[in-house]
């Protein structure tokens, strides 16, 4: 017969930890920016596109549009076989504070991750100020870089 000992037992812990430092990364593809089809360049013609952000809760951060493929220093330009239409971003729907690196086109746009991917609105602006005449018909294009900085 067998004799129902107690057993003996010893316990001890561990620690379960993970250092999170402040990170930030374009986690979606943004959208393009797309102006449609127009006639004349005779009026303005606005369009909209999404940036999409996710940094740490609390992390500040800054986005930053490029001058794109072919700004020629004091425009952004879209180009189709040597012809350009000029364009503008802005960082605001009323579309009064352009957006770039700080330093050409305008300034970044500041924001402050809060855990979860946040969208981030770019405006666009044909303007016909900033286009003289209507160069020749087809389909004109640019690609523009965006930059977090955290």
């Amino acid at each position: 017969m067998w004799s129902s000992a107690a057993l003996a037992q010893t316990t001890d812990t561990f620690n379960v930890t993970i250092t999170l430092q402040d990170a930030c990364e374009l986690s979606t593809a943004p959208t393009d920016l797309d102006f449609g089809t127009v006639n004349l360049l005779n009026q303005d013609y606005d369009a909209a596109s999404a940036v999409y952000v996710t940094c740490t809760e609390g992390a500040a951060y800054a986005l930053s549009l490029g001058a794109g493929d072919h700004a020629d220093g004091t425009s952004r330009r879209m180009e189709n076989s040597g012809n350009f239409v000029s364009y503008r971003l802005y960082s605001d729907g009323g579309r009064t504070t352009l957006w770039g690196d700080g330093t050409t086109f305008g300034s970044t746009a500041a924001g402050t991750g809060n855990g979860a991917e946040q969208t981030v609105d770019v405006f666009g602006r044909v303007a016909n100020a900033d286009n003289t005449s209507t160069p020749p018909a087809g389909a004109y294009s640019d690609i523009v870089t965006v930059t977090v900085t955290f």
